[in-house]
């Protein structure tokens, strides 16, 4: 099966989305259609093309360009791919990063060193399979010839799985960390004296025993913290989970670990944001709640300012599914993302349909009711999916 990325260009915000078909458009010259977006190049040779879920980006911006790590056909591995805004077009910059199919990653760019580490990922509700490395690659920059090259003594290994999702931030200290779920427990890893140098991974000391389908991410806030949060599916204690760790103290300390207060169930999807030089620490986590009353939250935006806050972004009668969340500085607001149902079909489906996004001003989060509006629809297809970004 061969597939194709979507992008929406508009202002600060630039997403990718995956087309789990590709169809050959049969439309001649001036023929009426109503994509929103721009439909990209064919992939072939992957499961997921752009080698992002959920927790996990693929997107940077550097040097007046957006940047991505996406899946070349021709050669079949994954390349750093620079956008043409003129054209709208991705130019594959042939450098290489994971030589490996069906590999997701997450994506870093500190403003000197681009970070991608790249997992071999197994699928929803299988187990964490051992013998297959996490590899993180770092990259310079040449801002003179807008290219990338990786740093000698790299890739490095983050650790020894396949697993769902692997997510990487960087505390204060400059220290690397990264999470994951394997063995039903919540675990991370750490860099020890250089980027190269990752110590042994170890369980999160204040986690709990979660199923095999939850999944966890990591955030750096406060300007000196780096938080783990996670999902738990278990019935008995079903909820998200968030952890704390002060960039110096000793690597396994870390305090909190409580269940955030909110009565809705979870789902293993969640993306976090926040805003690294705000001193009061707000951090913002899209999620997916594990309810099915079509009255109850679907999406919901979970919110930190020392306290937790909760808010509604779409129902289970909305359909939304994979939500991100974006902090526009410059506007002052918040933009979520999610799919949702093909605008010309009714109906929930779980295999995709169209993107759709929602905007609430930073000091006032509340989001209208709805769908939201669709920012990438494909009139060839109702299977739109997947969306990653910064």
């Amino acid at each position: 099966m061969s597939r194709s990325a979507r992008l929406f260009s508009g202002g600060p915000l630039v997403l990718l989305v995956l087309l789990a078909a590709f169809v050959l458009g049969a439309f001649g010259p001036g023929a009426a259609r109503a994509d929103t977006g721009y439909e990209g190049a064919s992939f072939g040779g992957t499961g997921t093309p752009t080698g992002t879920k959920r927790a996990e980006s693929v997107l940077w911006w550097n040097d007046g360009y957006w940047w991505a790590n996406m899946w070349d056909s021709v050669s079949q591995d994954f390349h750093i791919f620079r956008l043409n805004t003129l054209t709208q077009v991705w130019v594959d910059t042939g450098v290489v990063v994971d030589t490996r199919a069906n590999t997701h990653a997450d994506a870093l760019w500190n403003g000197s060193k681009l970070y991608i580490a790249s997992n071999r990922f197994v699928n929803d509700g299988q187990a964490a399979v051992s013998g297959t490395p996490t590899h993180l690659f770092r990259y310079s920059y040449n801002p003179a010839t807008d290219t990338y090259t990786q740093d000698a003594g790299y890739p490095a290994v983050i650790n020894n799985y396949r697993t769902e999702t692997v997510v990487i931030d960087r505390d204060s200290t400059g220290k690397l960390w990264a999470t994951w779920q394997q063995g039903n427990r919540i675990m991370v890893n750490r860099t020890l004296g250089d980027d190269s140098t990752w110590g042994v991974p170890f369980e999160l000391p204040v986690g709990n025993n979660v199923t095999i389908d939850d999944m966890s991410s990591i955030v750096r806030f406060g300007g000196n913290k780096i938080g783990v949060m996670w999902s738990n599916q278990d019935p008995a204690i079903d909820g998200f989970y968030f952890a704390v760790h002060t960039d110096g103290q000793a690597d396994g300390t870390w305090t909190g670990g409580q269940r955030i207060p909110t009565s809705e169930k979870s789902d293993d999807h969640m993306n976090l944001k926040a805003l690294e030089a705000d001193s009061s620490g707000r951090i913002f986590a899209a999620v997916k709640t594990g309810e099915t009353v079509v009255s109850k939250p679907q999406i919901m935006l979970l919110a930190y300012d020392g306290t937790w806050a909760t808010h509604t972004f779409g129902l289970v009668s909305d359909c939304h599914n994979r939500a991100s969340v974006l902090i526009d500085e410059g506007a002052n607001l918040l933009r979520m993302i999610a799919t949702g149902p093909h605008p010309t079909i009714g109906g929930c489906n779980g295999g995709g349909g169209a993107i759709y996004m929602k905007s609430t001003p930073l000091s006032a989060i509340n989001f209208a009711p709805g769908r939201g509006t669709p920012i990438i629809v494909d009139d060839d297809s109702a299977i739109v999916h997947n969306a990653s970004s910064t």
